[in-house]
């Protein structure tokens, strides 16, 4: 009985791949913090790694797949998608932004739908739960809904989502974007009035609903209730000893922790064993986010103590002087540094910096696809953070950008990342594990470019969430 006990304590509840890096550290976070300790890795873990966090529910796969065309899709998510299945988790999750972030040509989420299908063939229908509460990220009658401030905004008249540089949204109704994208089979929908119902009623509802014929069924939710509801009915939707496939925000991690919440795993997530964050003096920002939210932030960090960099395009395409801009770049930040300030380098200042339409006509004339600039520049910044840190042995660092993340992360040379502490819903700060000694321990918060109140970085800075500002 003792040794059924701890294997069921070791059962991983789910797993996800995270289509970017600061949507997969989002959902680590929903995990931890509703009694689910989850662990974020860069690769699909062997038993053998796995082994070094006993107490670990959750897993998660940061990914980069919300700037890969759909070839490159179909190339790389199955054996991806194989490799969680034989996990044996009760759910694998396939985890997109709460602003649904995708197009025909980029992130397509339907070809993702299709491949997903594919994996887990013995399952027709996957739900997708798009809607997430605590971001201020709402779905109703299959309509999407984000906050930017005080104001909500539909999806397409959102006023970053509707100007995003790669993937722009230009459709409310999740179900059309779907179909835009490709997928032909019936989508359904369990809406909030559903959602008001009972629970049994509820279920005799999404029995009636969701059918063989059903490729697709779409939750809404507009509130707390409604994500305890859509977790319930997950876990009434799946097959016993199968794992469910589903699509979905962080939200998906709230409903599933509501469904699964039992005294030992939430004594373990308050563990002396869970990481501790440090006391640190100084921060490093690297920023390839051109959102007016990191302007805000940015301009907020330059007007209280930190030193900001500008960093061109032109420094980072220079085929004959790049190498010699880069560590010049890092002894300027390194010098920053040494004389104790904090730093923020980065490449826009909001949607309207004329440097973008700038590196884009740059992009273009190289014959590379603006689409690249992501990888371009966000691996750069990673590199530049990396040689900082080992010159400096700063301990803490932010990067800003969805995509900029994805790839500047990659440079560090981190297997691992476990929640610290949460700063702002969506952006907490992480542990990194590392096997260089010089970045194993390193502190990190990989900020999406709409998360964060105007004072994120120097939150960070003092691992204050409620920070007065200066």
């Amino acid at each position: 009985m003792e040794n059924e006990t701890s294997q069921e304590n070791r059962k991983i509840v789910l797993s996800f791949y995270g289509d970017d890096f600061t949507g997969s550290t989002d959902s680590m976070e929903s995990l931890t913090i509703n009694g689910l300790p989850t662990v974020l890795f860069l690769d699909v873990p062997d038993q053998s790694v796995l082994s070094r966090f006993p107490n670990v529910k959750c897993i998660g796969v940061a990914g980069n797949s919300r700037v890969m065309s759909p070839e490159e899709m179909k190339q790389t998510l199955p054996s991806i998608f194989s490799s969680l299945k034989e996990l044996g988790s009760d759910y694998v999750h396939y985890k997109v932004c709460s602003t649904f972030d995708s197009s025909k040509n980029i992130g397509n989420i339907a070809t993702v739908l299709k491949i997903g299908q594919n994996v887990f063939d013995s399952q027709v229908t996957v739900p997708v739960y798009v809607a997430s509460p605590d971001l201020k990220r709402y779905t109703v009658f299959g309509n999407h809904f984000a906050a930017m401030g005080n104001q909500v905004y539909r999806l397409d008249q959102h006023p970053v989502m509707s100007r995003h540089p790669i993937t722009p949204m230009s459709e409310a109704d999740l179900r059309l974007v779907l179909q835009e994208q490709g997928l032909d089979g019936r989508i359904d929908l369990i809406n909030v009035v559903d959602l008001e119902q009972p629970m049994s009623e509820l279920q005799e509802i999404y029995k009636e609903k969701v059918s063989e014929d059903s490729q697709a069924v779409l939750f809404d939710s507009s509130r707390k209730e409604h994500v305890e509801k859509v977790g319930e009915l997950l876990a009434f939707s799946r097959k016993p000893e199968e794992p469910l496939f589903l699509i979905g925000s962080s939200g998906v991690g709230h409903a599933v922790a509501a469904a699964h919440k039992h005294p030992d795993v939430v004594n373990s997530v308050n563990s002396s064993e869970r990481p501790s964050f440090k006391k640190v003096d100084q921060l490093l920002v690297v920023s390839g986010s051109c959102s007016p939210v990191t302007e805000q932030q940015l301009q907020w960090a330059m007007n209280n103590g930190f030193e900001g960099i500008h960093l061109s395009l032109q420094e980072v395409m220079d085929e004959n002087n790049g190498k010699k801009a880069m560590q010049e770049l890092v002894q300027k930040a390194t010098e920053i540094i040494v004389r104790g300030q904090s730093v923020v380098i980065y490449t826009a200042l909001g949607p309207d910096d004329p440097s973008i339409k700038e590196n884009q006509r740059q992009f273009t004339e190289s014959g590379s696809s603006i689409s690249d600039s992501s990888k371009i520049l966000g691996s750069y910044l990673g590199e530049v953070a990396r040689m900082v840190i080992q010159e400096t042995g700063i301990e803490r660092l932010v990067i800003a950008g969805g995509d900029t993340s994805s790839y500047a992360t990659k440079q560090l040379g981190v297997y691992a990342l476990e929640m610290v502490t949460s700063i702002s819903p969506g952006a907490p700060l992480c542990r990194c594990y590392s096997d260089d000694s010089r970045i194993d321990g390193l502190e990190l918060s990989l900020k999406g470019g709409q998360f964060g109140s105007v004072d994120y970085f120097g939150k960070v800075l003092n691992c204050a969430p409620n920070l007065v500002k200066l």
